[in-house]
């Protein structure tokens, strides 16, 4: 006999866990991806005449962004931790 409401727990938890470490890596991404700050722009001898910006991105969008790839690295490894017993 199939149990239904475990198959069911199962596509619940995987369709959860699937969506939390996209949502993680998503942000993480876009995180890292920040603009950086307004400031001073270039160095007088910048030749290209292009906008460099040197103040780079806030440390707070990299500390939350290494935060999110944590989380999904914590993720990844439960999930691991939660297959391997049942190969013994």
């Amino acid at each position: 006999m199939i149990d239904w409401l475990g198959l069911l727990l199962v596509l619940g938890v995987s369709i959860g866990a699937a969506l939390a470490i996209a949502l993680l890596v998503g942000l993480g991404i876009r995180l890292l991806a920040t603009p950086t700050r307004p400031g001073a722009i270039g160095e007088a001898s910048d030749r290209e005449d292009d906008e460099v910006n040197l103040n780079g991105r806030p440390l707070t969008a990299t500390v939350l962004a290494w935060v999110c790839f944590a989380a999904f690295g914590a993720l990844v490894g439960v999930g691991i931790w939660l297959v391997l017993p049942f190969w013994r």
